[in-house]
């Protein structure tokens, strides 16, 4: 598999069940999520802009996409509060070789910042990505169970690999039109 293939199995709206285990906070976390991941346009302005920002040109551009979430999570911040998740994410793949390269992420995983991620997919189309933020590395894992299941793991671990901060896993069922 290569990256448009990955992408272009991925565009839709999915249900997303993920369970969180914060090592640093010794706290379990449940989120329930509703993402929508669309293909974009090397042409739009928001790619186009985001290109110029980092380098790269549209010709580089494997697939851009992006992904909005929304979500619940138990996080006990406040004893009976439910903590409302949402954001956006732009994502432009940069092909290296058939089947590794580098993710554009216009709002990090494990930071809410701007990030490069490196990917790589295996030959049994696990894609594997790894990301370096200003404090903490992010370790992710995705693959398709079938068309409409999918998984994924994380490990997000301190700069300086001192130690595993979290980990989380998640299936996501893609919701079907009928």
């Amino acid at each position: 598999m290569e990256i448009d293939e990955f992408v272009s199995k991925s565009i839709g709206e999915w249900s997303s069940m993920r369970s969180g285990h914060s090592l640093a906070f010794k706290q379990f976390e449940e989120i329930i999520s509703n993402l929508r991941i669309n293909l974009l346009s090397k042409n739009e302005p928001e790619i186009q802009d985001f290109l110029n920002i980092t380098g790269y040109s549209k010709d580089q551009a494997i697939s851009p996409f992006e992904i909005e979430w929304e979500g619940e999570s138990n996080w006990e911040e406040t004893k009976g509060s439910q903590r409302q998740l949402r954001g956006h994410s732009l994502l432009i793949p940069i092909k290296h070789s058939n089947n590794s390269g580098i993710i554009l992420r216009s709002k990090g995983y494990a930071e809410a910042i701007q990030a490069i991620s490196n990917y790589e997919i295996s030959s049994d189309g696990t894609i594997f990505f790894s990301t370096t933020y200003q404090q903490t590395i992010a370790e992710e894992r995705i693959w398709f169970i079938n068309k409409n299941v999918r998984c994924r793991s994380s490990v997000i671990k301190s700069i300086n690999m001192s130690g595993i901060l979290q980990t989380s896993f998640a299936s996501e069922i893609r919701k079907i039109k009928q």
